[in-house]
């Protein structure tokens, strides 16, 4: 009998040892980490930026004519090929041909006087000279009368400038401008936002509170439930019998929520008499980790329950009650939880529309303040603009009342000079009157080359903006054209990328009018050094420009076939290094303020620190010092549970 116990005693030693031995290994099994890898080799590193942009001339020139007027003549269109110095356009100078003419027979006539009183007058010469005093005083009259015409639009000119800025300036409610009656606008949608999203706050913060509340009521009942059945005479010596981790894990996550329940009323009071968004949220947070320990203590009483006997004192019918409230409070905790997410989901909605509404809101009143601002700026330049022109007409017209006064001088001296006797000095002053007249004739000329474009260079007509009859704009190119074979991309190169972008930087550049397997070679040929501002986002020009290859007729045709305004694909090689160590860049990690690398040899990982070089492109970096040829750097570790 005694033999056959200790027997017993061996055995279940035995199977107690096979069990543990065999969780150990299960155990060691699962917890198996496993490191994906790849080795330090050396290679090539390329960095590259890359960028879409526009083809232009290089040699893009915007012709325009030197003086107002109307258009008389377009003599190209866009396309047409022009050579140097070939006439474009002219404003209508019909106006100077008379002019020129007057000032040509006004040489003419001075010549002749001089001829004559080098031989003497006769009275016809004196009727002559007679007739152009005439002339010259009809002539004085006229540019004096010409230049109160000038003064006066340019009175009225900077009268109609100021107006338009005075009613930007000025606060008033007669004549409110476009710009103001935005800003208006925007300051109303302003507030109105605020009022609009801040009540959606309020009424979601009300809601949250009052679920919070019915909440956490439920919680405690459901409590109170665990607590009955922990309690339970009948039940708490025979608790979960068979497995009684689960009656531990019970009591325990039903004291750790109890203090939770306390801690959440109390952030619950708070965000109560506070009704500030973060006490709210955070009561929703505590609210939302109670409800969350309570189910877990729930789940384990009902799995205790599930893992008790039953006994004369506890019959099947009981422990079945137990179970059916235990069930019944999961599924009104599980419900709670849902409530309490969507309002913490329903406040968080709200506060984020109120942000977002706002933040645009305040974004338009911004941007109609600024246009606002510069509509004024505008309107002080428009000022500006008037008097400084009015300043200039009312001088050019006043030199013509000079020159005209003057001639009208040199007339009535000629005629003089034609009655008195021919001396010495008179021929002197005929001949500088012959000076004056060829001079007069020359400006008038120039005036005429003023109202004249001519191609400055040998190129192509790529815009043409006027037609006959309109009226120029000094403001508006009339005619724009290209040089000849001289194109580059300009593309925008944001500022992370920049200062890696340096001038002679080779590039690969297709086209979308050639297709991806035409390829064309270029070089950074100029860094704008201001930035570009788009969408609040800074960008720095830069214009790459085409090599012409020694060999390939068929890359020369394709040069030859490019045309301004293509969208062209630029990859600029901004640094290239050979035969060096290169590792994938998630090989590496942050700590300390440190560079990391895991290497892994012999089953065991070793942290190193390295030196990184340059950072190419695929994700691939260079490695100055830490780790060697032929090392396994880990770059993704997975633990398996």
């Amino acid at each position: 009998m005694k033999a056959r116990k200790i027997i017993k005693i061996i055995i279940g030693i035995i199977v107690i040892a096979v069990i543990s031995l065999t969780a150990y290994f299960n155990l060691n099994k699962q917890n198996k980490t496993e490191y994906t890898t790849v080795k330090v080799e050396r290679g090539q590193l390329i960095q590259t930026v890359s960028e879409t942009g526009t083809i232009k001339a290089a040699s893009a020139i915007n012709l325009n004519f030197s003086s107002v007027g109307k258009v008389n003549k377009i003599l190209v269109k866009i396309g047409d090929k022009v050579n140097k110095d070939q006439i474009l356009a002219g404003l209508d100078y019909s106006e100077l041909i008379n002019k020129q003419n007057e000032a040509k027979a006004n040489l003419a006539a001075s010549q002749a006087t001089l001829l004559k009183y080098s031989s003497g007058a006769t009275r016809e010469e004196i009727n002559v000279a007679a007739a152009g005093v005439a002339q010259a005083e009809s002539l004085y009259a006229a540019a004096s009368t010409e230049l109160e015409k000038v003064k006066n639009t340019s009175v009225e000119n900077i009268n109609q400038a100021k107006k338009s800025l005075d009613d930007l300036l000025l606060d008033s409610n007669k004549d409110v401008t476009t710009y103001e009656q935005a800003v208006k606008t925007a300051e109303n949608n302003l507030e109105n936002a605020k009022s609009t999203y801040s009540q959606s706050i309020n009424n979601k913060k009300n809601s949250a509170l009052t679920t919070m509340e019915e909440k956490l009521s439920l919680a405690n009942i459901a409590l109170d439930s665990i607590d009955r059945v922990i309690k339970d005479e009948d039940v708490k010596d025979i608790l979960s019998i068979e497995n009684t981790i689960y009656s531990t894990n019970t009591i325990n996550t039903s004291d750790e929520a109890q203090i939770l329940l306390t801690s959440a009323n109390a952030s619950l009071a708070v965000a109560k008499y506070s009704k500030n968004n973060n006490d709210i949220v955070e009561a929703l947070d505590d609210s939302q980790e109670t409800l969350n320990k309570i189910f877990a203590s729930l789940d384990y009483c009902f799995k205790a329950l599930e893992n008790t006997i039953i006994t004369s004192d506890l019959t099947q019918a009981d422990l079945d009650s137990l179970k059916a409230t235990i069930n019944s409070q999961i599924t009104i905790i599980t419900t709670a939880i849902y409530s309490i997410n969507t309002s913490k989901q329903n406040l968080s909605d709200a506060m984020l529309a109120y942000d977002t509404n706002v933040s645009t809101a305040a974004e338009s009143l911004s941007q109609a303040n600024t246009n606002l601002n510069n509509a004024i700026i505008n309107a002080r330049n428009a000022l500006a603009s008037a008097e400084v022109n009015g300043a200039q007409q009312i001088n050019l017209a006043e030199s013509k009342v000079e020159a005209s006064r003057q001639g009208l001088a040199v007339a009535e001296s000629k005629l003089n000079q034609l009655k008195s006797p021919t001396r010495f000095e008179d021929i002197l002053l005929y001949q500088a009157q012959v000076e004056i007249a060829k001079a007069a004739y020359d400006a008038v000329a120039i005036e005429i080359d003023n109202k004249i474009i001519k191609a400055p260079i040998g190129g192509l007509v790529t815009k043409v903006n006027y037609e006959v009859g309109e009226q120029v704009s000094v403001a508006n190119p009339v005619i724009s054209m290209l040089g000849e074979n001289n194109f580059e991309i300009e593309v925008l190169i944001s500022e992370t990328d920049i200062t890696k972008v340096k001038i002679g930087n080779l590039a690969e550049i297709t086209m979308d009018a050639f297709g991806e397997n035409v390829i064309f070679q270029g070089k950074v040929n100029f860094i704008e050094p201001a930035e570009t501002i788009i969408q609040d986002v800074i960008y720095y020009q830069v214009d790459v420009g085409f090599i012409d290859i020694a060999d390939g007729s068929e890359y020369k045709t394709n040069l030859e076939n490019i045309k301004s305004g293509m969208t062209a694909n630029a990859v600029i090689t901004t640094a290239r290094k050979d035969n060096i160590l290169i590792i994938p860049a998630r090989a590496v990690i942050d700590k300390n303020g440190n560079k990391y690398t895991r290497i892994l040899a012999n089953n065991q990982i070793k942290e190193a620190v390295v030196t990184l070089g340059l950072r190419g492109d695929g994700g691939m970096t260079e490695v100055l010092s830490g780790a060697k040829e032929g090392d396994e750097v880990v770059t993704f570790v997975k633990d398996s549970k």
